[in-house]
């Protein structure tokens, strides 16, 4: 079973990778902005909340990993699963609202550049962890239920 979800881990590290490198250039930035004493207002703000996202989908992370492991153990459908399940909707709806933090920056580089269509692109970046949550939250009504289907099934036997 463990080939099963090989390809999914790869993945999720591929990401986390790719996360992690993104911090990197983010804090190569920050440095050159600081030697060059040229912040924008609101752009502390935005460095932050960049920063916080980072941490949060390595949490994220975490807990797919989590429900992968179970997934090879053949221990998917447990209350241990449905808890990371859980964890993983609530770090996407603190990752949705960290991620507003962005918006008074984007909203000050529109203004300043004449791009009234960052706003946008920078609200349907900013709303894909609320879809993802929605995602979840069904998924996690289907694995209430299935828990529920196999302790009858298990109590039946």
């Amino acid at each position: 079973m463990n080939i099963k979800t090989t390809m999914l881990k790869i993945v999720t590290i591929i990401i986390d990778l790719f996360i992690l490198l993104f911090g990197f250039m983010l804090t190569m930035g920050l440095t050159s902005l600081i030697r060059e004493n040229s912040f924008v207002p609101f752009q502390l703000l935005t460095i932050i909340t960049l920063y916080l996202s980072c941490a949060i989908v390595l949490g994220i992370s975490f807990y797919l990993f989590r429900i992968f492991n179970l997934i090879d153990i053949h221990t998917f459908f447990s209350r241990k699963a449905l808890t990371s399940v859980r964890k993983i909707r609530y770090l996407f709806i603190i990752e949705f609202l960290i991620l507003l933090g962005n918006l008074p920056f984007i909203y000050y580089q529109a203004d300043h550049g004449d791009a009234p269509g960052l706003i946008f692109v920078a609200l349907a970046f900013n709303f894909i962890p609320l879809a993802l949550t929605a995602f979840i939250s069904a998924m996690e009504k289907i694995l209430i239920n299935s828990i529920k289907f196999k302790q009858e099934n298990d109590l039946t036997i």
